[in-house]
């Protein structure tokens, strides 16, 4: 029994320990990473998968400071980090990702049919650089294996677990943990299963497991290796995949799939996002709140100024339905500041290296575009001095992956934290005013224009929100006594005083006027006098 009750403290210990985000973070700075980095990267990529599908990470998703929430392409995001595609290439660990704190998750890319991608080895780590060269070639399970895994997240306790919860399950939890049912106080979805909180403990308890996260999630769609024609396959990706995402990216940028970078010439570009948009269009119209919001383009950081110029054209015209660009993806280039060795492996390279070639490309379609079409900003982003170089430079949103390699899941609440600090710094109130800072010759982003754009109400941003109460009696309210917002306003005036000031202006007008008319009658008099004596 006293060996059981050691076993018992001991597991509970590390449980607690691990739950805590501050000795998680030493715990994979110093034992985690160096041993992650001892393993072929594609393995201790799958390790990393597993342990966030199981959610054993500490939740850091409910720290949403209101200076990093911003709107773009019509969606809501708690903060402007993002994970990028290619690291749950098969939707296997969505509700794990959305708790680490990012604002947005990108999985796949995801192709129609199943495919095994490249053969191995196709990662290479670049350790002197914090670099990494892949050529995977869309390996993936297809789209209709993502869609199951999609289809649990739909249970009563949406996008949290990926397992059904039946209804008894459902109750028994309520009725064991003090919650009762109705009202709807936590879960926001149809369908959804709603619960009042009875006890604090309870409230922990929730908001640690069982809270909704509202990380909005992207699908990447790609096309088979094999394919012959590439608008069907990203047309059958929106079609069975569409539904489960908060916006729909087009992978038209990816180095490891022959020919996939020559659909970004702006004929190709045209007809094939001409079909996309209309089953797009369709898709929403069909499904309504669930559908997929936006449509956006990810391109490569290697076009030339002419092909971006006939891109960023395609982008500005409508009758195609881009809402936004991803840029960028990893480059075929090799900077001469690579010094590792694996620096001539073939493939698409991404980290540090990247990151200048990155910014610059996020500068010239801000340009182009005027500031007009929202910039998801990659390439390069290891902390929150890299994604404040990437918002100033034009992009809304910022996403990282390679980074995540290399400084673990502790980076994104240490860049969220640090990301206000230097907005702070700079005098912003909310990142959407950042956008663009770097870039003047745009001239269309006004104070207006961001406030329109944020949607955001000023008070509820500045001040904590306040139950308004009945308009108050106004003899009654003594100033900073009170607990609703008009406290904040002067306490009122005597109104005897004002009635005191007001007989006593009068009376002075009135004396006045009798004294000018007592001055006018002995200036008369005096003229009168003068008149006798000529």
């Amino acid at each position: 029994m006293f060996k059981n009750k050691k076993l018992f403290l001991g597991v509970a210990a590390t449980v607690a320990i691990i739950k805590n985000p501050t000795s998680y973070d030493l715990i994979e700075q110093n034992i985690i990473l160096p041993l992650s980095h001892r393993l072929p990267p594609e393995v201790a990529h799958k390790c990393a998968l597993w342990t966030i599908r199981l959610k054993i990470p500490p939740r850091n998703d409910l720290f949403k400071p209101n200076m990093l929430r911003t709107t773009v392409f019509g969606l809501h995001f708690d903060n402007p980090i993002g994970l990028a595609a290619g690291f749950d290439k098969d939707c296997e660990a969505v509700s794990g990702m959305q708790r680490l704190g990012f604002g947005f998750v990108e999985v796949g890319s995801i192709t129609p049919l199943p495919q095994v991608g490249n053969d191995q080895p196709r990662v290479f780590r670049l350790l002197e650089d914090d670099a990494i060269i892949n050529r995977y070639g869309f390996p993936s399970k297809g789209a209709d294996a993502a869609a199951k895994r999609f289809t649990p997240l739909l249970s009563p306790f949406i996008r949290i677990d990926v397992v059904q919860v039946p209804d008894e399950k459902v109750q028994k939890f309520l009725e064991a943990h003090d919650l009762e049912s109705p009202p709807p106080a936590i879960a926001p979805n149809p369908g959804s299963t709603s619960f009042q909180i009875k006890s604090k403990w309870s409230q922990t308890l929730i908001e640690k497991y069982l809270m909704p996260s509202t990380c909005k999630v992207g699908i990447n769609l790609g096309i088979n290796k094999t394919s012959k024609n590439p608008t069907n396959d990203y047309c059958v990706g929106v079609e069975k995949l569409g539904e489960f995402s908060d916006y729909i990216v087009i992978n038209v940028s990816s180095p490891n799939t022959p020919g996939l970078r020559d659909l970004q010439r702006k004929h190709e570009l045209e007809k094939m996002l001409r079909h996309i948009s209309k089953r797009v269009e369709k898709k929403n119209k069909n499904s309504g709140d669930s559908a997929c919001k936006a449509l956006l383009l990810k391109i490569s950081p290697d076009l030339t100024d002419d092909y971006l110029q006939e891109v960023i054209e395609v982008v500005l015209n409508p009758a195609f339905g881009v809402k936004g660009v991803i840029v960028s993806n990893t480059t075929v280039s090799r900077p001469d500041t690579v010094v590792s060795n694996s620096r001539n492996e073939r493939g698409g390279l991404s980290g540090p290296p990247l990151k200048n070639l990155s910014t610059e490309m996020i500068k010239k379609v801000y340009m182009m575009t005027d500031g007009s079409v929202p910039i998801v900003g990659v390439g390069g982003v290891s902390s929150a001095e890299d994604a404040y170089e990437k918002i100033r430079a034009g992009a809304s949103l910022v996403q990282l992956y390679t980074g995540l390699v290399y400084n673990g899941l502790g980076l994104i609440r240490r860049m969220k934290t640090d990301l206000c600090k230097l907005l702070q710094r700079d005098g912003y109130i909310n990142v959407q005013m950042a956008v663009g800072a770097d870039v003047p010759e745009v001239t269309n982003k006004t104070i207006n224009d961001i406030f329109r754009n944020l949607e955001l109400d000023f008070h509820k941003m500045m001040l904590p929100p306040l139950t308004m109460p009945p308009p108050p009696d106004l003899h009654s309210l003594q100033g900073p006594k009170s607990n609703n917002i008009d406290s904040f306003l002067p306490p009122p005036p005597s109104f005897d005083k004002i009635f005191k000031e007001v007989d006593n202006s009068v009376s002075s007008e009135i004396v006045g006027s009798e004294i000018d008319e007592s001055e006018a009658t002995q200036d008369e008099q005096d003229e009168l006098t003068s008149e006798d004596d000529k």
